[in-house]
């Protein structure tokens, strides 16, 4: 800073205040020499120096169970352009569900003094893993569904609503057999989503059977998997699923066994990711604004990064997107 002030012909404190964005007080002739020198010197922002004065590192970490599935990768850019939008940049950690991950990444996020951190919980979980960590930054989770005491901001999705949604649409085609195949987790937005399947059997007094539930991994392979192992149940004219990823798996199985999408057996998936807009068929889903729910946790942590402290909850609805997958009850 020295040596651009030395150039420009102007104090080091000016120098400062244009370089931390604190010159309202500076001539728009000398701010733009400033900036002009700073850059032809390659001048870069000691951003540790500054966060040691300011307590402040302007960063943020977010930790995502699974970054090829598309529902989280558009809940991750909700949060980035928020972020962004807000002078704050986000680091992003991958766990690939599993619990020693998720925590591995939540002390070094807290060892690099990040301001704040957004929590989407991995499959895997650990309760005495995670009671005994100690969060010294105010932390935002998804659907609740960790352990770790103290959390600032939670966002939660209308995950019983939704699937009861799934299933009026499908009764009100005329279907009585509906599969639902599950996630395999215990993690509480799929049970409050087999609670909205069973719910929605009971508006259509169609008795609930157990023979029509099955549950899996939430990936393509092991939806498709679980079909070619298991088959369908005899009379099954509907089948709704865990997320987009399990819809497509039945679509590969379906086309392999010869049966027709929606023509033999009508389909619904859980997320409305862009999958569901790409598939052919076209995927009828579950949208769970997942781009918003990224904006809402960071927008609501930020507020208790600057000074909010009364914990905070933001319900998001979700919405039945009907597409081509789902049809009238086969003759």
């Amino acid at each position: 800073m020295k040596n651009i002030a030395m150039r420009c012909g102007v104090s080091v404190a000016t120098v400062s205040k244009v370089l931390n964005e604190k010159d309202e007080d500076v001539s728009d002739l000398t701010r733009e020499l400033v900036k002009k020198t700073s850059k032809e010197m390659g001048y870069v922002m000691n951003a540790l120096a500054r966060s040691m004065k300011t307590k402040n590192t302007k960063t943020l970490g977010i930790m995502m169970p699974d970054i090829k599935n598309a529902f989280y990768t558009d809940i991750c850019r909700g949060a980035e352009d928020m972020a962004m939008k807000n002078g704050y940049s986000l680091f992003l950690c991958n766990t690939d569900d599993k619990i020693e991950k998720e925590i591995h990444y939540l002390e070094k996020l807290m060892e690099k003094q990040v301001d704040g951190i957004i929590i989407i919980a991995s499959m895997e979980r650990n309760t005495k893993m995670e009671e005994i960590q100690k969060m010294n930054v105010p932390f935002a989770v998804l659907n609740n569904n960790t352990h770790y005491p103290g959390w600032s901001v939670q966002v939660m999705a209308d995950n019983e609503n939704g699937m009861r949604q799934a299933v009026n649409h499908l009764a009100s085609l005329g279907h009585r057999r509906i599969f639902y195949l599950s996630g395999e987790t215990i993690l509480p937005f799929n049970a409050d989503r087999l609670k909205g399947y069973k719910e929605g059997l009971a508006d259509w007094s169609i008795p609930y059977d157990e023979h029509l539930l099955g549950s899996t991994e939430f990936s393509l392979e092991a939806a498709k998997c679980y079909f070619k192992l298991h088959g369908l149940p005899e009379g099954v004219t509907a089948v709704c699923t865990g997320n987009d990823l399990m819809a497509l798996g039945v679509l590969q199985w379906a086309y392999e066994a010869g049966l027709r999408i929606p023509e033999d057996l009508s389909l619904v998936g859980y997320d409305d990711s862009i999958l569901a807009r790409v598939t052919s068929p076209k995927l009828t889903s579950i949208h769970q604004q997942s781009y918003r729910s990224g904006e809402l946790l960071v927008e609501e942590l930020l507020k208790q990064i600057e000074g909010q402290k009364e914990p905070k909850t933001v319900y998001l609805n979700s919405s039945l997107m009907k597409r081509e997958s789902t049809g009238p009850v086969p003759r």
